[in-house]
């Protein structure tokens, strides 16, 4: 039997449904691991909300970890923008003549700082997790349209340029 592949990366390398949402979840803990995201008492709070990347990512993160959603923002110490929203916010900024952005070390901690909405969705029609999809900046879409023919890496090398920024 074929091996039916739903993830090809830019290099080639191609992951089945089980490697892809096993990658989608190590990368998660890799980000939380890396910058040392977890709070000391083990308790992750989200604000509440039916957007689809807060849904995946209370599914993710209560594999292991005790995750409480919470009404505001404002008692919430993660975040559910992921690197398609960063990208976005960062070139708009940029736009805007601010050099400005979230960084996956700020207080506010940010899982899925590494992963794209195209990863964020296909992981919940793989999971089957339904939310709202993220409404997206026009103007900024409309130019990362244009780049992302050119290279499907943009979103990522935006990121990784405000990190270099101090």
């Amino acid at each position: 039997m074929e091996k039916r592949y739903v993830w090809e990366f830019t290099n080639q390398r191609k992951l089945t449904k089980k490697e892809f949402i096993d990658y989608f979840g190590r990368k998660v803990f890799r980000t939380i691991r890396k910058y040392g995201m977890l709070p000391s008492n083990k308790i992750i709070k989200l604000k509440e909300s039916g957007d689809l990347n807060t849904m995946v990512l209370v599914e993710v993160l209560e594999k292991k970890f005790k995750v409480r959603l919470v009404a505001s923002g404002a008692g919430a110490n993660f975040s559910s923008e992921n690197l398609s929203q960063i990208a976005e916010d960062v070139f708009g900024n940029v736009l805007g003549g601010k050099f400005a952005g979230p960084k996956p070390e700020d207080k506010k901690k940010r899982p899925l700082y590494f992963h794209s909405d195209k990863e964020v969705e296909l992981y919940a029609k793989l999971v089957g997790i339904k939310g709202t999809k993220r409404k997206q900046d026009k103007k900024v879409q409309s130019l990362f349209e244009k780049f992302l023919k050119k290279n499907q890496d943009l979103e990522m090398n935006v990121v990784g340029a405000l990190s270099q920024l101090k």
